[in-house]
Formats: C-alpha cells, sequence, structure tokens
C-alpha cells in the first residue's frame, strides 16, 4: 500500500495521474510555479495530508511551496523538522520514510547536476509502510523535479543576464554579474527532446525522436520503442536502435510481442518499470530469433496514457548489470513525455474525427433536405455511405408494411444487383428482425444472414452484415446494410459512429418528407375537391378538374419535369378554371356560342383565378400557370396574348391537355369528338394554339393509355 493507506501510487500510475503531474511539472517556467506543482504532485500522488519543498535560504532552512489537502488535518512541520529532513534526503541515495510524532513522513531529494537543491517532503497522519512502487514513483518525482528545476535556473539565469547586459549599456561600469550555473548535458537533451515532441507530427516520429535523443541520456547498445496495436493484442516497434553489432540484425517483424508475452509484454500489461541485470535469468524472459544466447541487462518502462499503458520503451545494453537506478529514472520521465505526447496526438486527431464527422453528416443532412422523395433520400443516403465508409457494398431497404424492398444498392456486380432489387424480404426474419428492435449496429456474420448471402455471387469466409434501422421499432422505416469483406474486418468505432449519425439524418429525412407529402397529397386533395365543386357550376364538365390533374400529370413526367413543376402542374389543373366563380351564371352555362362581348367577360377568368388564389403562398407557382392557360403558342390567346417561349411550360401543357379533355366531352351544342378526331385536331393545331411539344407528348400519354383506340 501507499504511504497513506489510502491512495494507491499504483492505481494513479495505471490511471495515466503520473504522466499528467509530470507533463504538468515540465510545463512550468519559473520556480515558484514548480515548487508548487512538485508538492501538488506528490501529496496527491503518494496520498499525503501535506508536501513542502524544504531548502536552505540564507542558512535556514524553510518550506519554500506547500501544499494541503481540504479537509485534511496536516500537521505543518517546522523548521527544525524540515533541516532534519533535508539533511536524511541528501545523505540518502533516494525517497527516505520516517516519523513525525504521529505523522509518517517522506523526504525526497532533488538535485541538480548532482548537488542538492532542495528536499520534496510531504507527512500524513496513521500513514502505513511505503511500498516499493509508492518509493519508485517518489524516486521518479524527485528525479524529474530536479531536471525541470536545472532548466528553470538555467533560463532564470540567462534572463537575468540578458537584462544585465542592457543595463550595462546605460552606465559607464558594468555591475558585479551572480554566478549562472552552467546547464548540463541532461538538460540540453531533455530540452531538446521537448521541442522535438511537443511538434512531432505523428507517433512515429515521437518514436524516432525518443530513440535517438535517448542515447544522450542513457549509454545503451540498443533501444525500442514499442506502441500497442489497434488491435490491441500485438505490442510493436514504431523505432528502434541497434548500435551494437549483436543487435543491428534484429528485424522490426522479430520484434514483435503480444500483451503479456516475455518481458516487455509483462512490463506493458503489468505498468511497471524494470531494471534487469540478466535477462536470461527472468523466467518469463523469451529470445528473439535469428539471435545468439548472450548476457545482457534491460530497462523497461510503460508509456502510460489517461486509459492505462500505450506502449513501452525498452533499452538494452550487453552485459550483467550495466544500468543503474538513475538510468531507470531517466527513461520513466522520457516514457512519461512520450506518452503524454502520443496521447496529445490521439485527442487531435479525434477531435479532427468528430469534427470532419459532425461536418459530413451537416452536409448530407442540407442535401437531403431537399430531396422530393423518400425513394431520392434513399439514393442520396446510399451514396453518401459509400463515399464515407470503406465497405464491400452498400444496400439500402425501405419498409412497405411487414416487407423490407430494396431501394438502392451500390458496390454490386450487375448480377448481384439484379437479385438484390429484385428481394422482397419479411421483416420478421432475421437477420432483419433482431435490427429492426434497436437503435443500434448489429453486425452478423454471412453465415448468418442466408438472405442476404443468396443474392451475392461469392461470399469469403469472414464477410459480415452491419445493419443499423433508420427509426426504431414500430416507428422505423428503413435498413441500412453494409456489406465488409474479411480483409476490412469490423467496423471501426469512427465507422460506427459515421453510420449511427447518418442513420439519424435518413429519419429525420424520410419522416419530414413523409409528412409533407401526406400534407401535400391532403391539399391536393382539397384543391381537386374545390375544382370539382366549380365544376359543378358547368354541367356538362363535371368531373373536369380530377381527370385534367391526372393526364398534365403524365404529360408532365413524360416531358421530364422536375417534382416541383409537376407540383405546380397538378395544382393549376385542378384551380384553372377557378375564376369562373366570377363569370355569370348565364354565360358560363349559355348553350350556344358566345357573343363577342360574352366572350370577353369570359375572357377575364384567368385573370381573376389569379387573383384568387394569389394569396396563399403554397400557390405561388401554379398561379403563374392559371393565368397562362390559355395563351396560344404563336400569340393569339389571352389575356397578355404571350407568344413561344413567353409561356410557362406547365401552362402549355395544361392549355393542350384541356383542350383535349373539352373535345372529348360532351356539349349541349355538339357531342364529343372521338379520341382519333381528337388527336387530329391536336396535330393540326400543333405549332399555332400548341406547344409541337407538348402536342407530341400527350398524343403519346393517350397511345399509352389504350384510349385512341377505344372510340
Amino acid at each position: 500500500m501507499s504511504i497513506s493507506g489510502r491512495v494507491g501510487a499504483s492505481a494513479e500510475w495505471h490511471g495515466g495521474g503520473l504522466a499528467d503531474h509530470l507533463a504538468a511539472l515540465s510545463a512550468t517556467s519559473d520556480r515558484g510555479s514548480l515548487c508548487s506543482a512538485a508538492c501538488r504532485a506528490a501529496g496527491e500522488l503518494l496520498g499525503l495530508d501535506g508536501a513542502w519543498m524544504a531548502c536552505r535560504r540564507r542558512g535556514r532552512v524553510g518550506a519554500e511551496a506547500e501544499w494541503l489537502r481540504a479537509g485534511a488535518r496536516a500537521q505543518r512541520l517546522g523548521g527544525a523538522r524540515l533541516e532534519e529532513l533535508l539533511l536524511e534526503a541528501s545523505q540518502a541515495g533516494g525517497p527516505v520514510v520516517g516519523t513525525a510524532g504521529r505523522q509518517a513522513t517522506v523526504a525526497i531529494p532533488v538535485r541538480v547536476a548532482g548537488h542538492l537543491q532542495a528536499a520534496l517532503v510531504g507527512a500524513v497522519r496513521d500513514g502505513g509502510a511505503m511500498d516499493a512502487e509508492a518509493i519508485a514513483v517518489a524516486r521518479l518525482l524527485g528525479v524529474h523535479t530536479g531536471a525541470c528545476l536545472e532548466m528553470v535556473m538555467a533560463t532564470t539565469a540567462a534572463r537575468e543576464l540578458a537584462m544585465l547586459e542592457m543595463s550595462s549599456a546605460a552606465v559607464a561600469e558594468e555591475a558585479p554579474r551572480p554566478p549562472v550555473p552552467a546547464p548540463g548535458p541532461r538538460f540540453d537533451v531533455l530540452r531538446s527532446l521537448a521541442t522535438m515532441l511537443a511538434g512531432a507530427p505523428s507517433e512515429t516520429a515521437i518514436a524516432h525522436a525518443v530513440v535517438g535523443e535517448l542515447r544522450g541520456l542513457i549509454e545503451y547498445d540498443s533501444c525500442r520503442f514499442y506502441l500497442r496495436a489497434p488491435d490491441g493484442d500485438l505490442l510493436v516497434p514504431l523505432a528502434q536502435s541497434g548500435l551494437a553489432p549483436v543487435y543491428s540484425g534484429d528485424s522490426a517483424e522479430a520484434l514483435i510481442v503480444a500483451v503479456g508475452e516475455g518481458i516487455t509484454g509483462r512490463a506493458f500489461a503489468e505498468g511497471r518499470p524494470l531494471r534487469i541485470d540478466d535477462a536470461a535469468a527472468v523466467d518469463h524472459s523469451v529470445e528473439i530469433p535469428g539471435t545468439e544466447p548472450m548476457d545482457e541487462s534491460m530497462l523497461v518502462a510503460p508509456m502510460v496514457a489517461e486509459g492505462g499503458p500505450i506502449g513501452v520503451l525498452v533499452t538494452a545494453r550487453a552485459g550483467l548489470g550495466a544500468f543503474s537506478d538513475e538510468d531507470l529514472d531517466l527513461l520513466q520521465i522520457v516514457a512519461a513525455q512520450a506518452a503524454v505526447a502520443c496521447e496529445g496526438l490521439r485527442l487531435a486527431a479525434e477531435h479532427r474525427e468528430a469534427q470532419s464527422v459532425a461536418e459530413a453528416l451537416l452536409e448530407l443532412g442540407a442535401a437531403l433536405s431537399l430531396q422530393s422523395s423518400v425513394e431520392a433520400i434513399a439514393k442520396m443516403l446510399t451514396l453518401a455511405i459509400d463515399r464515407l465508409l470503406d465497405s464491400a457494398g452498400i444496400s439500402l431497404w425501405l419498409r412497405d408494411g411487414h416487407q423490407l424492398v430494396p431501394a438502392m444498392a451500390v458496390g454490386y456486380t450487375p448480377q448481384e444487383q439484379e437479385r438484390l432489387m429484385a428481394a422482397r424480404l419479411p421483416v420478421v426474419t432475421e437477420p432483419f428482425a433482431a435490427a429492426l428492435e434497436t437503435r443500434r449496429i448489429t453486425t452478423i456474420a454471412v453465415d448468418d444472414a442466408p438472405l442476404l448471402a443468396g443474392c451475392l455471387d461469392a461470399a469469403p469466409g469472414g464477410t459480415s452484415f452491419a445493419m443499423v434501422a433508420v427509426g426504431e421499432r414500430a416507428a422505423n422505416r428503413a435498413v441500412i446494410v453494409v456489406q465488409r469483406g474479411p480483409r476490412r474486418g469490423a467496423l471501426t468505432y469512427r465507422d460506427e459512429e459515421m453510420l449511427m449519425g447518418i442513420a439519424d439524418q435518413a429519419l429525420l429525412a424520410m419522416t419530414n418528407r413523409s409528412l409533407y407529402d401526406e400534407l401535400e397529397t391532403s391539399f391536393l386533395a382539397t384543391v381537386e375537391a374545390l375544382g370539382n365543386a366549380l365544376d359543378l357550376m358547368d354541367q356538362y364538365t363535371n368531373d373536369h378538374a380530377q381527370a385534367l390533374v391526372g393526364l398534365c400529370t403524365e404529360v408532365a413526367e413524360r416531358m421530364n419535369r422536375s417534382p416541383e413543376e409537376i407540383r405546380d402542374i397538378r395544382f393549376a389543373a385542378a384551380l384553372h378554371d377557378i375564376g369562373k366563380i366570377g363569370i355569370p351564371r348565364e354565360i358560363l352555362n349559355k348553350p350556344g356560342r358566345l357573343t363577342e362581348a360574352e366572350f370577353a367577360v369570359m375572357k377575364q377568368h384567368p385573370s381573376l383565378g389569379a387573383r384568387i388564389i394569389a394569396p396563399v403562398a403554397a400557390l405561388a407557382g401554379a398561379r403563374e400557370l392559371v393565368l397562362a392557360c390559355h395563351e396560344h403558342w404563336d400569340g393569339s390567346g389571352y389575356p397578355r396574348r404571350l407568344r413561344g417561349d413567353e409561356i410557362p411550360v406547365g401552362a402549355r401543357i395544361l392549355l393542350a391537355c384541356d383542350a383535349f379533355h373539352a373535345m372529348t366531352s360532351d356539349r349541349v351544342y355538339r357531342q364529343a369528338m372521338t379520341v382519333p378526331e381528337a388527336v387530329a385536331e391536336l396535330r393540326r393545331c400543333s405549332g399555332s394554339q400548341f406547344h409541337p411539344q407538348v402536342v407530341d407528348a400527350l398524343v403519346a400519354v393517350i397511345a399509352a393509355s389504350g384510349a385512341e383506340s377505344a372510340r
């Protein structure tokens, strides 16, 4: 247990607390901040009630900084006891544990260039014995504090020297300069390494910087920088250096070890730094393939981040007992710095990835909102998933009652595509039943998905299907299926986050589109009912509006007009005669031909109709068509005598369809024409009254319906 018996150093070590505190110490820029950070680190890592930085100033020993645990009854150590602890620390090679009344104490020497500068001391009431791991943490904290103090002292001295040089230019006689401690070689190496790690663009760059700079701190024959592989089972060397001939032939593949295997793998799994005087004497050591047995010493320091160990730093040297405890301390410091640097890269990468996912989903959501149907949304979703995820194939299935119907598939051969698009899969059968009951991603092996596997030309072992429902349980509208081959393996965390985000965007888009379509259908039905009610004013044209809506829609679709144009044409067809509500009934229902004056009144109904529907914003597009529905291609129409391309396409379609329906309907003053007679009349007036392309499309629709031969 720890010195306090309450806070285990092992727990802090495994949780990354030590690495965080060492990084905080390295970031300090002045002596006061450094001493305060060191006291806090000792207190939190060793579970102390209080911690002080004891040093001698002007012949007296005092506390330069202190840290007290909130709520703890820490008794401050007096000058006499601090002096005793400072003396004990100066005479010892490492941390010294003692007592002061009912308090357990610890004194950690802080040396600069081999000379004692201060002692980091702490106390706790009713403390227990300090275990080996806690002593190792305390030793490492003292060594790192000394290295940071050396850097701060050198930086401060350089700053003071610069200020003295500036002031000397203003006075004739230069003032005496205080002695400047010369930075040691260790300071230069640690400063150089800190600079390299701060700017390293990748984990590989960090590894090479550590292996290269470590030569200036520890004399080694071989150095290896391991990181845990993404699968979590192996430790892979990102950088290695074999200075002695016996190590020069070590290959990267031969150095790979499993977690828990050999000295390196065991040190990683246990999270413990090791100094090994004889590697061959360790019972769990393993020989590297292709190497000869030899006397070898090793240092092993795990790199620990917030989530636990992420890698291992290993140095080796030929001979027995070739490394010291100070070497191990230095290796731990470098390992902690490397862990902080790697963790920083990981967090930055996660931030960039999260930002990338958010931006992609935002763009997708905006694009989906512009789609005019659920089927169009499904197609865009499939293409987006194919662009954003690494997959062997993707299909999207829309729910139609108790069946799933394929809407889109990409990544498949023509034969596979044909089978998939022809499939109709019951929702109650696997693999879909389980996926439709949850919002989570369901991954199924190919052998457990025969309905899907049967659509494929081949499905090698290791193929899987990842499925996510668009909507949950009774509210689901679709299923996204992502096929992965054995080489790609299971979806990554990033892929799962992306796929879940896409499913949420799809649900929102499909729900909104369906609600809009329902509202539009209801609106159109209301408009058609209004049109039919107006037709009752004319006993000879009952149901004219409803029939005209269908005919105009078919012609517009054959002419490949946009969904927005077709919508406006449908509404205009239902309301094109709404202006007749303002025409006197005697003119509207006159059995014979209208007089010139009566016809002038009748020609007002397009303008009246446009004025009636003008306040309805949803009918803005239809209003223009209602106003122009009696304009002729040659300019002989009314009310504005538009001609050619001046007439909206929807109005051209409405004019021709209205004329055909009128010609094939009975009137009091004439019988209805046959369909062939009406078609002939359309052909005769093509290019004058009617747009030729509209006539061609209308005749094609009539022929496709079989109406031309009906009468």
